[in-house]
């Protein structure tokens, strides 16, 4: 048993109330644009305000007092595998998407079973399309670790 956590799970704190509403309006901006690109599947089966509310909430959730101790506790082998690029909507200042993914270090220092595996050039939005390959991989060394531990 064990666990490969895609560009996410990362414990930040990145969520604020301001930032609470520059997804709102980020949503409610985009609310016009999704029914066309749902059937291309970029956007979920979701209205921009259900969107917003998912987004905030993991946003809340994510914070280092809340899932710190989640992943401390951690007691299977797991591998991240993190993209580099920004994600939609992120300001584009260079480092927000990275300060939240170094905070992935600090987990794998404190707990043996958390590593990192990969981080790939995309962003988390294609990570499952353009870098399945390091996601396969991250897979099978969690694989290997499980059987081996067996």
């Amino acid at each position: 048993m064990g666990a490969v956590l895609v560009d996410g799970a990362q414990p930040s704190d990145w969520m604020d109330e301001a930032m609470e509403q520059r997804i709102r309006k980020l949503f409610r901006r985009l609310n016009w644009f999704m029914p066309l690109l749902r059937p291309t599947g970029l956007t979920p089966r979701m209205n921009a305000e259900q969107m917003a509310n998912v987004n905030i909430e993991l946003g809340w959730l994510a914070r280092k007092r809340e899932l710190g101790p989640v992943l401390d506790g951690i007691t299977v082998p797991t591998r991240y595998v993190l993209a580099s690029g920004a994600s939609f909507g992120s300001r584009r200042d260079g480092d927000g998407q990275e300060r939240i993914r170094a905070d992935v270090d600090p987990v794998a220092a404190r707990n043996p079973n958390i590593k990192i595996s990969a981080k790939v050039a995309g962003n988390h939005g294609a990570i499952l399309k353009k870098d399945f390959r390091a996601v396969a991989a991250a897979v099978r060394e969690v694989t290997a670790l499980d059987r081996a531990g067996r």
